[in-house]
């Protein structure tokens, strides 16, 4: 996967990439990000988070010529860099470049050879093409290559098929490589849509009481106003969900395993003792991946959003 796909803002497991990993998963495939790919997002990252917290900063200095400001902790470039520095490493198998592969890539660049470009640029997408190149025809497997960046990799800008240069470099080993403008190309290569219909009655206990833990754990929790400063033993033991307007929003069959994401409401009561601090319930909606059980009963659920979370008193 190149840098031009991963999120620049946000949480790395979007639904896109969510999706990809769960279908992967199911078919024993890796999922990898060159070592090049990696440094570009981590830079990206800090760039974009430097120039927030500038912003940021701005804003507090200027605020605070009317009034008193209260000090609260305001993260680091270095915390959110090795934030999402770790997010990447965990998420995907990171492919070392070869130190003759680095060098080939700059050899590319001074030559204008695909990928690098006719400006005599590119030595960085030379150094990915390189580095998947090697591992493709090293491996028995197929390779799926998801770049959008088409001025470099396609045959021409906007082109989804791959540069002929760079076909032919792939020799007796090209037909089972496929390059993808998209993450939902791939996902859509890897497996096949499905239909199912998932009630509340899909969810066995230890599915629901999962959920609940992950909802009073959730990196988002404290993101509501209801639940600043909340920590997940606040919320006293949680004995049942109760979930509503289930929406499967897409699901794929991939090696013998149904996967897909789902939105929907839900309420979970709360226990008495804890009813004057939260109130007697908490609601909201939750978006989360699924996999089903040949019964088609729910045999993981993972919550990956939460929306308009609220304590109730009634």
């Amino acid at each position: 996967m190149d840098t031009n796909l991963l999120p620049r803002q946000g949480n790395l497991r979007n639904v896109s990439i969510s999706t990809l990993l769960r279908v992967a998963g199911t078919l024993s495939s890796t999922v990898a990000i060159t070592s090049t790919v990696l440094s570009e997002s981590i830079n990206a990252r800090r760039h974009d988070a430097q120039e927030a917290l500038d912003r940021h900063a701005k804003a507090v200095s200027d605020l605070s010529k009317y009034c008193q400001i209260d000090s609260y902790y305001v993260p680091s470039v270095e915390s959110i860099v090795r934030e999402w520095k770790d997010d990447l490493e965990e998420t995907f198998v990171v492919l070392p470049l070869d130190g003759e592969d680095a060098k080939e890539a700059l050899l590319r660049e001074a030559m204008r050879r695909k990928p690098a470009k006719a400006d005599g640029t590119g030595a960085r997408d030379a150094a990915i093409w390189l580095c998947i190149k090697r591992r493709h025809l090293k491996g028995a497997s197929a390779t799926h290559f998801a770049s959008n960046n088409t001025g470099d990799f396609g045959a021409k800008k906007g082109d989804p098929s791959l540069h002929p240069d760079l076909l032919g470099e792939l020799g007796d080993r090209a037909e089972d490589f496929h390059y993808h403008t998209s993450i939902n190309s791939v996902i859509e290569k890897l497996c096949a849509r499905t239909q199912v219909s998932i009630t509340s009655a899909s969810f066995p206990e230890d599915a629901l009481l999962s959920i609940v833990e992950q909802v009073v754990t959730h990196q988002d929790l404290t993101d509501f106003p209801d639940f600043v400063d909340r920590s997940p033993e606040d919320f006293g033991p949680i004995e049942s969900l109760e979930l509503a307007e289930i929406r499967v929003r897409s699901a794929y069959s991939a090696g013998g395993v149904t996967v897909g994401f789902l939105t929907a409401s839900f309420v979970m009561p709360l226990a008495v003792d804890v009813h004057e601090a939260l109130g007697n319930s908490v609601s909201g909606r939750l978006g989360g991946w699924f996999e089903l059980a040949d019964d088609a009963a729910i045999v993981r659920f993972d919550v990956t959003l939460l929306k308009e979370l609220a304590r109730n008193r009634h």
